[in-house]
């Protein structure tokens, strides 16, 4: 079905969907859409699942690069057929997307070419985002789980076998990394299929640390999500909090005093500035330069002393709320943070001697694990992986919100898209942020902290989105017009960010993956969430 055909179904509401529209198409003609789409430089920024009493609803967001022209198409799935097309042949962002959708609510992908689950373990018999699944158990106790590592061990066998290397390996071979290493700073295990210490290919599996946050959010009110947005992604968790804030608001139509606009933009670069010095003092680590994860700590902590001044936190921040804040800013966070920046400028250039004109950094990281931007756009990467491509993409400047539009800030880029490019971008990003912090803090005005919101989110559905530390971070809500969320999807950025290593790590060796995967800045909770 061509884009221009699939725009007469188009449903122009920009209180539902912002500055996109609306499609509902045949299943069978989604993947005749999708490829329009993709041929014109779209990509799927989400994909998920609503489960309805007469069928299922398979929804698809899909985005541009710049200014934002997001457009959702959808198709119905009947519950007796559950099953719908395969685009893993068209975005290879699918691949991961539909593996969760089944994972979730056993909807068949037909053409997917390895459907299997990607969360839960292979031997769990629940699909828990379905509404009759209540909490069971079924398939997810010990004895299951030592099945599961009994035919895991079996399917390595299976593996060896199959490339013939019953006994000691001395060709091809496998290796997994994780998931209890330490560069994985978390639980991730990469399975390389390597050739001496050659990397042939690498299989990133995750679901180690599955808390099922969208499942907790259908079960309980909108105020009582609140906690988990600061525990997806634990090290920048304040844009996680504008994120679910912009989208509630947008839902009951309100708007909260310039004050209060003002300290969330300042809250979340300070803490998008600590999450970039979390990411680079331990990926620094990983490759074995020490001093630097110590200067790093060293700032991240004076930043950490002013946000909790605000906050009473230190990292898991449950700051915002609808039309607000939790508390206001204590009058001695301004002092602060004008008496931390002359130090931190100081401490910038000490990085980029220490590390950025370094060339032993440099020829470690130059060439290496290198993402093109058609790699991107089919992984549907986003954040500094994508601007490291040399794409200058950022929904402050694209989608803007907030007070970002009047703030003069730029969007550092490199062009490489390798992980010094990675690097590069981050390090930008630090200044930048810094400079939104300096401007903001001479003009925080009075105001209220607080405003008075509706009982209820209307019935109907919202989308909203806003550029984390890592990326796109979006929020996709169906609402019944109960206290609690119908269905709440969150598209964290390192989910779709790791799935596109594979096209990394190819041609590395086994110390270079180490750098690839530090360069990708993924936050664990975020991707199993």
């Amino acid at each position: 079905m061509p884009l221009a055909e699939t725009q007469e179904f188009l449903e122009k509401d920009p209180k539902k969907f912002g500055v996109g529209s609306e499609a509902v198409v045949s299943p069978d003609r989604i993947a005749e859409v999708a490829r329009d789409y993709r041929k014109q430089n779209y990509f799927l920024e989400c994909l998920t699942a609503v489960d309805f009493a007469e069928c299922f609803e398979v929804v698809y967001h899909f985005n541009r690069w710049g200014a934002s022209e997001r457009t959702c198409v959808k198709i119905l799935v009947p519950k007796d057929v559950n099953q719908a097309p395969s685009l893993a042949s068209i975005y290879k962002s699918a691949d991961w997307f539909e593996r969760e959708i089944y994972d979730m609510f056993g909807i068949i992908f037909a053409g997917h070419p390895d459907l299997k689950r990607i969360l839960l373990p292979e031997s769990a018999e629940i699909f828990p985002l379905l509404k009759s699944f209540k909490g069971e158990p079924k398939g997810a106790d010990v004895v299951q789980s030592l099945k599961l590592i009994e035919e895991d061990a079996r399917g390595f066998g299976a593996r060896l076998q199959g490339a013939g290397l019953e006994e000691a390996p001395t060709g091809d071979y496998y290796l997994n990394l994780g998931p209890q290493h330490p560069s994985t700073h978390g639980v991730l295990r990469v399975l390389l299929h390597l050739d001496g210490e050659r990397v042939l290919s690498g299989e990133p599996i995750i679901g180690y640390s599955h808390r099922h946050h969208e499942k907790m959010m259908e079960i309980q009110n909108y105020l009582a999500c609140w906690p988990n947005f600061g525990r997806m992604d634990y090290v920048g968790a304040m844009s996680y909090n504008f994120g679910y804030a912009l989208l509630v608001e947008k839902a009951m139509g309100i708007r909260p005093s310039p004050r209060v606009e003002h300290i969330r933009v300042l809250t979340t670069e300070l803490n998008r500035i600590t999450s970039h010095l979390l990411w680079m003092g331990t990926f620094l680590l990983d490759l074995g330069a020490f001093t630097p994860f110590f200067y790093c700590f060293d700032d991240r902590e004076q930043i950490l002393d002013i946000l909790e001044m605000a906050t009473g936190e230190r990292l898991t921040y449950d700051y915002f709320r609808f039309g607000g804040l939790d508390r206001d800013v204590p009058p001695e966070l301004v002092p602060a943070t004008k008496a931390f920046i002359p130090g931190f400028k100081k401490r910038l250039k000490d990085y980029h001697g220490l590390v950025t004109k370094n060339v032993i950094f440099e020829k470690r990281t130059r060439g290496l694990g290198v993402l093109t931007k058609d790699q991107a756009l089919s992984y549907g990467v986003t954040g500094p992986a994508l601007r490291a491509c040399g794409v200058r993409a950022d929904l402050r400047r694209d989608e803007p919100y907030s007070i970002y539009p009047a703030l003069d800030f730029d969007i550092p880029t490199a062009k490489d898209g390798d992980v010094y490019s990675r690097y590069l971008v981050r390090m930008k990003e630090i200044e930048e942020s810094l400079k939104i912090v300096s401007q903001i803090l001479d003009k925080i005005p009075a105001g209220e902290i607080k405003t008075k919101t509706p009982k209820n989110v209307p019935r109907g559905e919202y989308y909203s989105a806003v550029e984390a530390a890592r990326g796109v971070f979006s929020l996709y809500l169906v609402s019944d017009g109960s206290l609690n969320p119908y269905r709440l999807k969150a598209r964290t950025p390192s989910f779709s960010n790791l799935s596109a290593i594979v096209e990394m790590l190819p041609g590395c060796l086994v110390s270079d993956v180490v750098a690839v995967l530090g360069s990708l800045d993924i936050v664990l909770p975020e991707i199993d969430r």
